[in-house]
């Protein structure tokens, strides 16, 4: 997935949250390895069986999002909100 379209995902899905439109974030099974999640609003988000191998999700809000599935191997969760988070079957090696 491209920046560029991430962006459009991330913006949908802060719009969706503040109840402005949008929508929810369907990001199930996208390659976002390596990518740069810092702060990203993904209250709710769907990221079932998503590629998160070394992305940096620092102070991400990842609350009851779905993760199952996903790999999160070396990505960087510290301070990030998984509060009700949905971590079946994820893989957290080394994160």
């Amino acid at each position: 997935m491209s920046k560029e379209e991430l962006d459009k995902v991330l913006a949908a899905q802060k719009e969706w949250a503040d109840g402005k439109g949008g929508q929810r974030a369907d990001l199930q099974g996208a390659d976002l390895q390596g990518a740069d999640l810092r702060n990203a609003y993904l209250r709710n988000a769907g990221l079932q069986g998503a590629n998160l191998q070394g992305a940096d999700l620092q102070r991400a809000n990842l609350r009851g999002a779905d993760l199952q599935g996903a790999d999160l191997q070396r990505a960087d969760l510290r301070g990030a909100d998984l509060q009700g988070a949905d971590l079946q079957r994820a893989d957290l090696q080394r994160a």
